[in-house]
């Protein structure tokens, strides 16, 4: 789910590779004998110059102690690496699988005519 965004390409990379780690992610923990696997990917606009991506899967979720910041894994590290990168912070929960929200600033493009 998005709205029509055209967000500049210095955020939009770091962006992509963040959505690319959750993907794998899920694709690597949730098993494959679950029946109806979900993902989810939401972005839109909270105000001028801010956005919000919301990422949730309905797989496993993260052990309760992991810390994003220090994961022992890279792909987390990156996820949180790549937040700060795009001025964003990630907040994780578990709500019937998981939810990476992350909160960032980014510049709109100007469409091309």
């Amino acid at each position: 789910h998005s709205e029509d965004l055209n967000i500049d390409i210095n955020t939009a990379i770091p962006l992509g590779l963040i959505v690319n780690e959750l993907l794998t992610n899920s694709f690597k923990y949730i098993p494959l004998s679950q029946q109806n696997k979900k993902i989810e990917i939401t972005l839109r606009t909270l105000s001028e110059g801010s956005f919000e991506l919301i990422y949730r899967d309905n797989g496993p979720g993260l052990p309760t102690h992991v810390n994003l910041e220090n994961s022992p894994t890279l792909g987390l590290r990156l996820v949180s690496g790549l937040s700060q990168q795009i001025k964003g912070t990630v907040i994780y929960h578990f709500h019937n699988g998981s939810v990476f929200t992350i909160r960032f600033q980014g510049k709109k493009e100007k469409r091309a005519i």
